[in-house]
């Protein structure tokens, strides 16, 4: 369970950070990039003893994990314009819609079990993510501007591809393939960001300001600890139709309460009702 914490705990902070981010105007683009250079080099120094990219070729997995650094640095980006646009509240929330995908490829493909408390606990979760994002929380401002939802829902759905994705890595390779899996992940995503900025550059001038580099290392670190964790986790033996939930609504109970008492963001009683169904989906698959 401790694994587990500290990676919800790691991502409540992503989160938060991207809010402030927003707030004081950063350029969160090179903030990201300096980010994903700095999980490399922590994959690389944590894992170094495990850690052989003479077997890159040999593993077909790693493969995907090229798709998915390139998935990685969008998912993150679009990530931050639905924070910026919407809020910790709805982004989080939103975002851990994913859960689904993995517990569904958990009890298909590998035959976990489904028990009566998990059926109603992941009713719970989806009912929270419902209310939460229900058409009376939305902001008079941004109905006028609807084609901002586009943000929200590609947050989802690359989400749920990266979260699968991950289970899937958990549940096929060892520790060690899983480190070169994250450090090929992870130094793709750093060398499409370092591209397209060096192209921002070239193209409009872009000035590169030196708050990126501390800011991208401070939140490098979070984010780093919240996929090196829930690899763990995953590698502890933990089924997706319970580990996945409890990440993820997790997460959306913690980073709200970080919203409300942090950020001060308005709370109706839409998003009151959906913090009190994810408290009681998480407690119901616990019971399982």
């Amino acid at each position: 369970m401790l694994y587990l914490t500290l990676s919800i705990l790691s991502s409540c902070t992503l989160l938060w950070m991207f809010r402030y981010f927003s707030d004081k105007n950063f350029n969160i683009q090179g903030i990201i990039t300096v980010n994903y250079i700095t999980c490399l080099i922590s994959t690389v120094v944590i894992n170094a003893e495990t850690l052989n990219f003479q077997s890159m070729k040999d593993e077909p997995l790693n493969g995907y994990a090229f798709l998915l650094g390139g998935l990685f640095i969008i998912t993150f980006n679009i990530m931050s314009k639905t924070v910026t646009h919407f809020g910790i509240m709805i982004s989080s929330v939103t975002q851990k819609m994913s859960l689904i995908a993995p517990i569904m490829i958990g009890v298909l493909f590998y035959a976990e079990n489904l028990t009566i408390f998990r059926i109603i606990g992941i009713i719970a979760a989806m009912s929270a993510i419902v209310v939460i994002n229900m058409p009376f929380n939305r902001d008079p401002e941004q109905k006028r501007k609807w084609i901002l939802w586009l943000y929200p829902l590609l947050t989802w759905l690359l989400s749920s591809i990266i979260d699968s994705a991950f289970y899937l890595l958990g549940k096929s390779t060892g520790s060690k393939q899983s480190a070169l899996f994250l450090a090929i992940l992870f130094g793709t995503a750093a060398t499409l960001g370092i591209f397209f900025m060096i192209f921002q550059k070239i193209k409009d001038g872009l000035k590169i300001p030196p708050h990126i580099i501390p800011f991208g290392i401070i939140l490098g670190i979070p984010n780093f600890m919240s996929i090196h964790y829930l690899m763990k986790a995953i590698g502890q033996g933990w089924d997706a139709s319970l580990m996945f939930p409890i990440n993820n609504v997790g997460i959306i109970a913690i980073s709200m309460l970080g919203a409300l008492l942090i950020f001060k963001e308005k709370a109706n009683q839409y998003k009151l009702m959906g913090v009190a169904l994810a408290i009681s989906a998480v407690l119901l698959i616990a019971l399982s």
